[in-house]
């Protein structure tokens, strides 16, 4: 595909940015003292050179009690030196440069944390102290005083952190804002509070650097701003004299998916296209975009001026570089996982990636450098750390061969890629499978491994990346209607049986209810399929619309456990819990289940007996166990090579530590 707006270099006043692509504003947990440290600076160095056309650094605070104990600061001189090694070695390697101002006020949980009003947030269920208006000029000034140091240190410009519900937006929404003076009440009192910061930067640094504001696209909470008041917003900031605009979703606090991989790719970019209708300055478009053709698309259709991309660019530095290279096939995509960004960020731990090891330990391994011990490697399994392996064992020179018995690469990933908002994990299959072309990784499909057959190729090394078998729940009545009222989770996603109309998964897990959410959809009218139904009119749109959004099986998770989803992220699983709520599948936690008999099952919960009837399918979402029966024989016969376990083989766990382990394993098999 040729990107002709994508690679277009973009000019905001008198800055010119090499493309459209711009690396957000992102908490990562580098820095422990607040300072601009190697970590962050090997960080964002290696997307420089990986071809991105502005880095926007931040969020910084401006004061510590808008800040957080693990996020930059911008508050003091001291600073200074850090962020002008930062711009230095982004200039460097041709990136433009911008400080996000950051100030969270009643999201930020630090001693005298302050807002517009004190209501009560329900980020940090913590009342802040109400500004008087002498510290609104204060907090107002140390923005400025800010900004002046980001101009000192080198950057191109700063950003003000007007989304996420923060401190600009707690000024602005009439559900957290309660004044009753020159900064309350009416539109034009809320926008009081942004627009003064907004003029007193311009005054201090606007004409030597970029003033650019960040908005929330819609709050997407009940009571607050909608899509509607943000375009009145953003023309109030345009006609201020703000340089850009960068739209991205809603509040920390809604219950809208913002970030997990059931949100489609390019989900919000209509948030940035409501904004540019209304405004001259460049806009820049956030959320959900992974993928350089989506952002031609997003550019090409007019919607924003630049995209931004945070975790895409998390999963793959150089996917700028490869998108202008024409190397589509090596971008490896970001899938939305959240297992390794925000989840570690709401858990205060640095930022990692799923996919990519290297993020975070940017310096520390050179995949460019090949062996001098090259090696004969069998791999057995093709599942995530299998094919990681053997990816890295080949960039470094070893001769890597995958023996996989079944037709397909990919292993659970197959199962997991089948539930709706699931369905981007396919990315990370194609992944692979261009890696294997375009590397001539050797596969060998349909091969069970054996002893002989992996002496066949007279290994050094062996990595089994064997997985997981099913544990079967030890529950009376359950052998004998195995492969007929109940199947595994794996084996009804595949479609290998058929389900029916009253289905009950078992086990409260991410796969239990990942598979229950399939079921309940299983039935929806396609959406091709309703498009040309309402368009024709052939029936009433609202009967379509139900059609579309709602599956014809009645569905019912049980579980032992008291909650359901407790493996799942923080970013994902109480989005997960809502998905389940609105379309209709009953919960049953707490419960042991003492039966199956037929149709029936029997279970208890607190003492008390209890049944479900008339069940059509039993799904097994109960867990899984190691699969080393192999790893196990081979290694009794004392074989000459070296072996490995690796992934849910060696230990049942999240798809980023087998990975990662399958990264470093391939990384360390010379040492």
């Amino acid at each position: 595909m040729k990107f002709i707006k994508l690679f277009e270099p973009l000019k905001i006043r008198d800055v010119e940015i090499r493309n459209r692509l711009v690396l957000p504003a992102m908490a990562l947990n580098f820095s422990r003292d607040q300072t601009v440290n190697d970590k962050t600076i090997n960080f964002y160095e290696e997307r420089a050179k990986g071809g991105v056309g502005l880095i926007i650094l931040g969020g910084c605070a401006v004061e510590a009690r808008g800040g957080g104990p693990t996020m930059l600061s911008i508050d003091d001189d001291k600073h200074i030196p850090g962020y002008t090694r930062f711009a230095e070695e982004m200039h460097k390697h041709g990136a433009k440069t911008i400080v996000q101002l950051y100030h969270a006020g009643a999201y930020s949980g630090m001693p005298g944390m302050v807002s517009s009003s004190a209501v009560m947030s329900n980020l940090t269920r913590r009342v802040p102290k109400e500004l008087t208006i002498d510290e609104i000029k204060e907090v107002q000034e140390n923005h400025a005083l800010a900004a002046e140091r980001v101009r000192e240190a080198g950057f191109d410009g700063v950003e003000l952190l007007g989304s996420a519900g923060y401190l600009i937006n707690q000024f602005l929404s009439p559900m957290t804002n309660k004044r009753t003076d020159e900064y309350g009440g009416s539109l034009e009192n809320r926008l009081r509070y942004p627009l003064e910061l907004i003029n007193l930067v311009k005054e201090r640094v606007g004409k030597d650097i970029l003033v650019g504001m960040r908005v929330a696209g819609d709050d997407f909470v009940p009571g607050s701003n909608t899509y509607k008041e943000t375009a009145v917003f953003a023309k109030y900031y345009d006609d201020a004299g703000v340089d850009y605009i960068n739209v991205t979703g809603g509040w920390h606090e809604t219950r809208i998916p913002q970030l997990p991989m059931m949100v489609p790719a390019g989900a919000y970019a209509y948030l940035a296209e409501n904004v540019k209708r209304n405004v001259s300055a460049p806009v820049f478009s956030a959320n959900r975009i992974n993928d350089p053709v989506l952002a031609e698309r997003i550019l090409r259709n007019e919607w924003a001026d630049a995209i931004c991309m945070g975790r895409g660019l998390i999963a793959d530095p150089y996917l700028p570089n490869k998108a202008k290279e024409n190397k589509l096939w090596d971008i490896r995509k970001c899938v939305a996982c959240n297992q390794g960004c925000f989840d570690h960020i709401f858990t205060g731990k640095s930022v990692e990636c799923m996919q990519n090891y290297l993020a975070s330990r940017e310096g520390k391994y050179d995949l460019d450098k090949k062996t001098d011990q090259p090696m004969k490697v069998v791999i057995i399994g093709s599942g995530p750390a299998g094919l990681e392996a053997a990816r890295v064992a080949t960039l470094l020179g070893h001769n890597a061969t995958i023996l996989e018995k079944r037709d397909e690469i990919g292993g659970q990933m197959n199962a997991a890629m089948v539930p709706p908002g699931r369905r981007e994990m396919t990315e990370i299959i194609d992944y692979y499978r261009a890696q294997i072309m375009h590397r001539n990784i050797d596969l060998q499909l349909n091969t069970e491994a054996t002893l002989e057959k992996i002496n066949e190729y007279n290994p050094n090394a062996v990595i089994f990346a064997t997985g997981v078998k099913f544990d079967i729940p030890d529950i009376p009545g359950i052998d004998g209607s195995l492969g007929s009222t109940i199947y595994f989770a794996d084996d009804a996603l595949a479609g290998d049986y058929p389900v029916g109309k009253n289905v009950v998964v078992v086990g409260g897990s991410a796969t239990g209810m990942e598979t229950a959410i399939w079921a309940a959809e299983l039935g929806t009218l396609d959406s091709e399929i309703a498009r040309f139904i309402s368009f024709y009119d052939l029936i009433p749109r609202e009967e379509v619309m139900d059609k579309w959004l709602r599956g014809n099986r009645s569905v019912t998770i049980i579980d032992k456990l008291p909650k359901l989803g407790l493996n799942l992220g923080r970013t994902t699983r109480g989005f997960m819990i809502g998905h389940t709520m609105k379309l209709g599948i009953k919960t049953i936690t707490g419960a042991n289940i003492t039966r199956f008999e037929g149709k029936t099952m029997e279970f208890e919960i607190e003492g008390e007996k209890k049944s479900l009837e008339n069940i059509d399918t039993f799904i097994l979402a109960t867990g899984v166990k190691p699969n080393s029966e192999l790893y196990d024989k081979i290694k009794a016969t004392n074989p000459p090579f070296k072996m490995y376990k690796i992934g849910d083989c060696k230990e049942p766990r999240t798809m980023m530590e087998a990975i990662h382990e399958g990264f470093e394993t391939a990384y360390n098999l010379d040492k």
